[in-house]
């Protein structure tokens, strides 16, 4: 058989397996304990971890590792993965760099040692390591945007804007290291040690960078000044069937390259980023999909060790709403109101649009807009707005490997003075095991 035939037939092959209807099985990564949204260890791991339909290439090109975490979950309550995701951008104008290649590593695992079901409560050790870097460009994608600062600082394309999140040049970091606890038949939930803020922060079903929306505009919202990875505490509680609060106390200088310090500045510095939420969903098992919620945030200022002030106190508020309809469609509109202090990157964020789902083969459409006022604590002051729009689709060639091209748009750039618009393709790749 030629090259081109042996090539065309595993590509149908592998196409074929995603359209296969899976036998109704029970994973026992079920049973994971889950309270941080669609980007958090337990409900990644259940989403990779579902049976796989018979013929999955990923799959078969692995005897014996899906049936082993399998195994390790029954018998321990132990849940464990390796993740790797790369993306790839190129933008057709910009002041500096106008490309930048990254990958990640992601190594999850969550551990149950506490599980009485007849009472609804457990205990769950949580943890996470990953990997971030750039792969043969002077950027990684997280920095194509703004550029980096300080010596040796590398212009990009000139807007207020994270265009490809997550994928940053940080090495290795601990994003989790935490106990999570459930009682009440999981009606109260809280979680304790270092945690990626962007798991229970201002949630819905399309947050998640490595699956999802790639433009921080239509993640995590940018007018909030959310602090990276660090010590504290979330805490949830549902007042009924439907509604719910969400509070967290954490550090607001978090350092997931040195967790450690993060830990003793939560409890000497006390400078400290707190918010709450208020909520509606439908049911708990439909939280990020049918969602309606409000944000109060509070960021204090930081300091240095000689005291010197290095980000500015902020506050603000974000509204979101978002609808699964016919579990297929899903519209969105997202508002963030702040000061632009904390480090938010904006002051006003307006974004809305909509993901379309197919559930027997897992691929995503999406398309959204966005209009954004750049913090002038943060940045700069008197920048003009920018305006954004993302489009992407999600093939799912397994299971277990997703292929991701992305276009984005932004117009009037704030920090690029000689380009109106800017347009950014991207494709992402990820692998989970």
């Amino acid at each position: 058989m030629s090259t081109k035939k042996i090539l065309i037939s595993f590509v149908l092959g592998a196409s074929i397996a995603v359209f296969e209807s899976a036998a109704e099985e029970k994973s026992a990564y079920d049973d994971i304990p889950e309270f941080g949204g669609p980007g958090s260890v337990g409900v990644d791991l259940k989403e990779e971890n579902k049976p796989a339909p018979t013929g999955d290439f990923i799959k078969d090109l692995m005897p014996g590792w899906f049936e082993a975490k399998e195994r390790a979950m029954n018998d321990y309550g132990l849940g464990y993965g390796i993740n790797y995701s790369t993306l790839y951008q190129k933008a057709n104008n910009s002041v500096g760099e106008d490309q930048a290649w990254g990958g990640m590593l992601q190594l999850p695992a969550s551990w149950t040692v506490m599980n009485n079901k007849d009472k609804g409560s457990s205990g769950t050790f949580v943890f996470k390591l990953e990997n971030r870097h750039k792969i043969a460009t002077d950027l990684a994608p997280q920095d194509l945007g703004l550029g980096t600062f300080g010596p040796g600082g590398v212009a990009g394309l000139g807007a207020v804007s994270i265009v490809g999140t997550q994928f940053s040049d940080k090495g290795w970091i601990l994003t989790n290291l935490y106990w999570q606890h459930k009682t009440r038949d999981g009606k109260l939930n809280y979680v304790v040690g270092q945690i990626d803020n962007t798991d229970f922060l201002d949630l819905y079903g399309l947050i998640n960078p490595q699956t999802a929306f790639m433009n921080l505009n239509f993640s995590t919202n940018p007018s909030i000044g959310i602090p990276d990875q660090g010590f504290g505490g979330y805490g949830g509680i549902a007042l009924s069937d439907n509604f719910y609060v969400v509070a967290g106390l954490m550090d607001a200088g978090g350092s997931p390259d040195k967790p450690g310090e993060s830990l003793s500045d939560f409890f000497d510095k006390n400078e400290y980023f707190k918010h709450i939420e208020i909520g509606y969903t439908t049911t708990f098992e439909r939280r990020y999909f049918d969602n309606i919620h409000f944000v109060y945030w509070e960021s204090d200022a930081q300091t240095n060790d000689q005291g010197a002030v290095t980000e500015a106190k902020g506050s603000g508020w974000t509204f979101s709403a978002a609808h699964f309809f016919q579990d297929k469609y899903m519209p969105f509109l997202r508002y963030g109101d702040s000061d632009g202090g904390g480090g938010a990157l904006n002051e006003k964020v307006l974004s809305v649009g909509f993901g379309i789902y197919d559930w027997d083969s897992g691929e995503l459409f999406s398309i959204g807009l966005s209009k954004s006022t750049p913090s002038s604590l943060t940045i700069a002051p008197g920048l003009n707005d920018q305006y954004t729009a993302e489009v992407f689709y999600r093939f799912m060639l397994s299971k277990h490997f997703a292929i991701t091209p992305d276009l984005q748009y932004i117009k009037d750039p704030a920090l690029n003075p000689n380009d109106s618009s800017i347009w950014i393709a991207g494709i992402r790749a990820r692998l989970t095991l």
